[in-house]
């Protein structure tokens, strides 16, 4: 009886292992849009500044203009309508 609980002890820890060791793998593995700005050079520029974007904005022109109902703002299904922006804009 003592051998397997020893046995059945010893499997757990090591089923607790790992998926510890996979959570951290996905906690730490590092992905395109976690780089660092500068770190790649695929960065979008802001079309007003040319520094690397953070957003995309509407530009209120397209003729198809959807209006949210819950929270009355425009948008565009057609991205042709947005730009990049930078922080700063």
């Amino acid at each position: 009886m003592n051998s397997n609980l020893a046995t059945i002890t010893i499997l757990v820890t090591l089923i607790h292992v790992a998926v510890l060791v996979v959570m951290i793998w996905i906690r730490v593995r590092r992905t395109e849009a976690d780089r660092a700005p500068g770190e790649s050079k695929s960065r979008t520029p802001c079309t007003v500044c040319g520094e690397p974007a953070t957003h995309w904005s509407y530009d209120g022109l397209d003729p198809n203009e959807q209006r949210d109902g819950h929270t009355g703002r425009s948008y565009s299904t057609d991205m042709t309508y947005y730009h990049p922006l930078c922080a700063a804009h």
